[in-house]
């Protein structure tokens, strides 16, 4: 009997601690929210605090700050340990300021895994070498009310702009000031005017991914594995920019990128900017389009890196490159590339990728590059646009074009001569496209070319050949 009874003694004092560091938790949970959301001068109301299972939960908190603005939160829930949570999740986030009825700010879910504290400082996520772990939104939206709308309004040089902006969900992982492991969009939308000029715009994004982006502390040095957008549209009342999907692997040395189902109303976009501005860009417009307003365009890149044989001496790799541009109704651009090519000693490719200046003193070894020009129309409408500004025939324009690309002979060199009367040819009509091959010397010296261009193309072998 008396074991009986020492037993449910004990585990009646078990229970005791337990809910006494339930209920200390609790009361933790408020003095942080008080002191970390709150903050000095703000009034906060917490509906009540319920313990449940493995987690600690405030409901119906509202926060009232001495600006009279009001952060109001259906649940704050507190997941594992107080003192060390597995994660924090908040529903029903609305910020509404003063002197409006509706909600300047919402989200539906905000979920931190690994917050570091149950209440975490806003001012650690700010220090350097701070890393936010994972974090996911969902159901956000922005009203263009308030200061949001006229700090909005001072980047875009605006005087007023109201309208809302909507996202499904936001994810953000490995997140610290010098790189981003993961950001990914979904399903953003929103409408945009703006009052000063009249001017207004629906946005539409389907999805959003950017993955490994490292360097954002080293400007100019920024990589990433691989990013892509889908789904763009930027529309008005009779204007439209639209993209289907563009993306991006790698840098500008190595990797991969492109985009396709690019479309612009070039013609009715000239009617938002200043009536000073349009001049040039209608010029642009009966260039590109003929005149149509409408432009359509895609394009890809793709850069390869092949190292050489570990048994090989000469530690000669290859560098090849392949790629086009195609503006429908105006022209396309097709361009390869494949040189040996060899860093300088002791430099690794990913220390180029992330030291440019590594790639500019690499050495060439010969190798050739080619680039082929088709018109559709563009260089012909130039003829027709310059004969139209200064008055005289398009024969005329022509004469004049060939005639300065022989001018400019004896300070460019015979090789870029006669690219330029190649070109002059498709303006005339006598072709219809262009391809260049440029044979590389070996060896080559990539910095010399950089720094004297028009020096170093005489060490070049140019082949032309016009359709």
């Amino acid at each position: 009997m008396q074991a009986k009874v020492m037993k449910w003694g004990a585990a009646g004092v078990s229970l005791w601690l337990v809910a006494g560091a339930a209920q200390a938790s609790l009361q933790q949970l408020e003095a942080d929210l008080q002191a970390e959301l709150a903050g000095d001068g703000a009034s906060m109301v917490i509906g009540q605090l319920v313990e449940e299972a493995n987690s600690y939960v405030a409901e119906d908190v509202a926060i009232t700050y001495t600006n009279g603005d009001l952060l109001s939160i259906d649940r704050y829930r507190v997941e594992g340990r107080y003192a060390r949570p597995a994660s924090i999740t908040l529903d029903g986030i609305s910020m509404t300021e003063l002197g409006f009825d509706s909600p300047v700010l919402t989200v539906g879910e905000l979920v931190l895994r690994e917050p570091g504290a149950a209440v975490p400082m806003l001012e650690t996520f700010e220090a350097e070498g701070s890393i936010i772990n994972a974090l996911s939104l969902s159901d956000i939206t922005f009203r263009l009310e308030g200061s949001l709308a006229d700090e909005l309004a001072a980047e875009l040089e605006s005087q007023a702009l109201a309208g809302v902006l909507s996202i499904d969900s936001l994810e953000l992982e490995d997140a610290s000031s010098s790189a981003v492991g993961l950001i990914a969009l979904q399903g953003v939308s929103g409408e945009l005017n703006d009052f000063a000029t009249g001017i207004s715009a629906t946005l539409a994004l389907g999805d959003m991914r950017i993955e490994a982006l490292e360097g954002l502390d080293r400007p100019g040095e920024e990589r990433l594995e691989h990013a892509e957008l889908n789904g763009f549209s930027l529309t008005g009342e009779q204007w439209s920019v639209l993209l289907d999907n563009a993306w991006v692997k790698g840098n500008s040395y190595v990797g991969e990128a492109g985009f396709s189902g690019a479309e612009f109303d070039l013609g009715e976009l000239i009617n938002l900017v200043p009536p000073s501005e349009r001049e040039e860009l209608q010029a642009l417009n009966r260039v590109l389009t003929g005149g149509t307003g409408r432009l359509s365009a895609e394009g890809q890149s793709a850069s390869q890196w092949q190292e050489s044989p570990s048994d090989e001496s000469s530690n000669r790799n290859r560098l090849t490159s392949e790629g086009y541009l195609q503006l429908d109704g105006a022209g396309g651009l097709e361009f390869s590339m494949d040189v040996p090519i060899s860093l300088p000693k002791g430099a690794s490719l990913e220390q180029a990728t992330q030291n440019p200046a590594l790639f500019e003193a690499a050495t060439l070894y010969g190798g050739n590059v080619t680039v082929a020009y088709s018109d559709e129309g563009m260089l012909p409408r130039i003829a027709t646009e310059i004969a139209a500004q200064e008055g005289i025939s398009e024969e005329q324009a022509i004469s004049q074009a060939w005639a300065q690309a022989q001018q400019l002979g004896p300070l460019l060199g015979p090789q870029i001569t006669k690219l330029m009367v190649g070109m002059v040819d498709i303006m005339a009509g006598k072709a219809q496209s262009l391809t260049v091959n440029v044979a590389l010397p070996n060896p080559f010296m990539l910095n010399q070319f950089i720094m004297n261009p028009m020096a170093s193309s005489e060490r070049l072998t140019f082949t032309f050949e016009l359709k």
